[in-house]
C-alpha cells in the first residue's frame, strides 16, 4: 500500500491512534508532514522527537510535498487539504487502511469491543513484554509501562485495539480476534444494534487461516458470534474455556480470582488495576497468553505488572480531605460501571463531574444517561463536547441538569471548566471524591489539580 512512498501528510495527528501510527511510520524510514486543528501533548513529543513537520490547520505545502496521504475519520470530505490532494490524484488512504495494512505484516492480535478494548490491550502487551516476546503495540491510551501509546520493535506480534466505528476494524487481518463485548454504540453510524452485530460478524471472519478467535460468554451477543476458526471462551457466569472462579476483593475496588480451564486450575491472580469488570479483560489477556504458549507464571507476572492506562480510573489526587479521579467513560454503560466501583471504595460524598461526548451519543442514549449516575452523591454537568459534530436541537447538559433533578438527582450545570473547578475547591473537604466522566477535554480540567 505505501510502496514508493518516502513522503506523508497525515491530517489530524493528535488522535490517540494517528499519532501512534506517525511514530511506527518513521521507524520505518518515511518522512512525515502533518496537521491538526490544535497542538496537543501527542503532537508535542512527535515535534519533540523530531517525527513530524507541524502545521497547525491546513497546509496546501504539504499537499504538494508528499507522495500519500493519510486521514482520520474524524476529518470530513470537504477538508480543503483532502479536495487538493484528490485534484493532485495523491494516494490517499483513511487510518483504518494504513492501519490494516500494518497488520497484515505480522501475526495481529485485535481486541475488539464496545468496553474495554484499551485497558485489555494494555495487559496484553506488558504479559507479552514481561514474557520478552518483543511485542509491538499500538494502543487507544497511554500505557504507563512504556510511558507511551505505541511501541515499534523488531518482533512479529502486533497488538492493536480494533475500533468498530465506521466499520474500521475490518481492515484489520486479524491472527487473534477478541471480542470482550457488543453493546449499542456509534448509532450515528450503526443505526442500530443489529447493523452493530453484523459487523462484529465481519470482524471475526477476517481471522487469518490458522488463526483464533477469543469471545466472552458471558455477553449475550459476543457469544453468539459465528467463528471459523479455533475458538476459545472466557466467562465468570457461564461455561467457558477460561474462566474466573473464587473471586475475591482483597482491597476496596481491586478483585483477585483462581483461572479454571475445562481440565485443570491455571492459577491466581490479582489484579493490579481497580473494577470488578476488569477481570473479564484479564481472562481474554490469559487466553491470549496461552494460545501464544506463554508459561502461567509469566503470564501472572505480567498482568500483576501491569501500571495501568492514562485516563482509565486514573488517580489525579488523593489525601485526608479530597480524592479526584479521571476516567474515560463516556457510555452510559461505562459511567456505571465506574460509579459502582467508586462506591466500592466507600467515599464519604461520591460528586460525578461529567462532559457529554457528541451531540449524537447524548441524543441516542439520553434516557439511559439520566439513569446512569444514580449511584453518585452529586452530578456536575458540563456543556457537551462536541467532536466532529455539530449541535442538535433539544440535546444541551442544561436539559439532562433539568431532567436529572425531576429524577430527584441533586445536578448542576456549569458552563466552563473555570467555574466548575473553583467550586470544586470550595468543597473540597471531608473524604468527598470527585470522579471526572468523559472523552473530551474535560481531562484537562482533572489533570489540573495535580500537585
Amino acid at each position: 500500500m505505501l510502496e514508493k512512498v518516502n513522503k506523508v501528510y497525515m491530517i489530524g495527528v493528535g488522535g490517540i491512534s494517528m499519532s501512534a501510527i506517525a511514530k511506527i511510520l518513521h521507524t520505518q524510514g518515511i518522512k512525515i508532514y502533518a496537521s491538526d486543528i490544535c497542538c496537543n501533548k501527542h503532537i508535542e513529543k512527535l515535534i519533540n522527537e523530531n517525527i513530524i513537520t507541524f502545521r497547525k490547520g491546513s497546509c496546501s505545502d504539504f499537499v504538494r510535498k508528499c507522495d500519500a496521504v493519510i486521514y482520520t475519520s474524524a476529518v470530513s470530505d470537504n477538508n480543503k487539504d483532502l479536495i487538493l490532494a484528490r485534484q493532485l490524484k495523491k494516494k490517499i488512504f483513511t487510518r483504518a487502511e494504513i492501519l490494516g495494512e500494518l497488520s497484515r505484516q505480522k501475526r495481529t492480535i485485535s481486541v475488539a469491543g464496545t468496553h474495554g478494548k484499551t485497558t485489555t490491550t494494555g495487559l496484553i502487551g506488558q504479559m507479552l513484554l514481561n514474557s520478552s516476546l518483543n511485542p509491538n503495540i499500538h494502543i487507544g491510551g497511554v500505557l504507563k509501562n512504556i510511558s507511551s501509546n505505541v511501541l515499534v520493535t523488531n518482533g512479529d506480534i502486533f497488538v492493536s485495539e480494533a475500533c468498530e466505528y465506521k466499520d474500521n476494524f475490518l481492515k484489520l487481518s486479524n491472527f487473534i480476534s477478541i471480542v470482550l463485548n457488543i453493546k449499542a454504540e456509534h448509532l450515528d453510524y450503526f443505526h442500530d444494534l443489529s447493523n452493530e452485530f453484523n459487523s462484529f460478524q465481519k470482524f471475526v471472519y477476517n481471522t487469518v487461516e490458522k488463526g483464533f478467535v477469543i469471545l466472552n460468554n458471558d455477553d449475550f451477543l459476543a457469544a453468539k458470534l459465528c467463528s471459523k476458526r479455533k475458538t476459545y471462551t472466557f466467562a465468570i457466569e457461564h461455561n467457558a474455556d477460561f474462566k474466573a472462579i473464587n473471586i475475591k476483593q482483597y482491597v476496596d475496588g481491586k478483585y483477585s480470582f483462581t483461572v479454571a480451564t475445562k481440565e485443570k486450575l491455571l492459577g491466581e491472580i490479582y489484579l493490579p488495576c481497580y473494577g470488578y469488570h476488569n477481570i473479564y479483560n484479564a481472562l481474554a489477556a490469559i487466553a491470549t497468553g496461552v494460545i501464544l504458549n506463554i508459561d502461567f507464571k509469566k503470564i501472572k507476572e505480567g498482568i500483576e505488572g501491569f501500571a495501568g492506562i492514562e485516563r482509565r480510573f486514573e488517580i489525579i489526587k488523593q489525601n485526608k480531605f479530597v480524592t479526584i479521579i479521571h476516567d474515560y467513560a463516556h457510555h452510559p454503560d461505562e459511567i456505571e460501571a465506574t460509579l459502582n466501583l467508586c462506591q466500592s471504595m466507600k467515599p464519604k460524598r461520591l460528586i460525578a463531574i461529567f462532559q457529554p461526548h457528541t451531540y449524537s451519543r447524548t441524543h441516542d442514549f439520553y434516557s439511559q444517561f439520566l439513569h446512569a449516575f444514580d449511584r453518585a452523591d452529586e452530578v456536575w454537568l458540563l456543556p457537551i463536547y462536541p467532536a466532529r459534530e455539530k449541535p442538535i436541537k433539544e440535546i444541551s447538559s442544561f436539559k439532562m441538569k433539568k431532567d436529572m433533578q425531576k429524577r430527584g438527582i441533586k445536578a448542576r450545570y456549569f458552563r466552563s471548566f473555570q467555574a466548575c473547578r473553583q467550586e470544586l475547591l470550595c468543597q473540597a473537604h471531608d473524604n468527598s471524591t470527585f470522579i471526572f466522566l468523559g472523552a473530551g477535554d474535560i481531562v484537562e480540567l482533572a489533570y489540573s489539580f495535580y500537585n
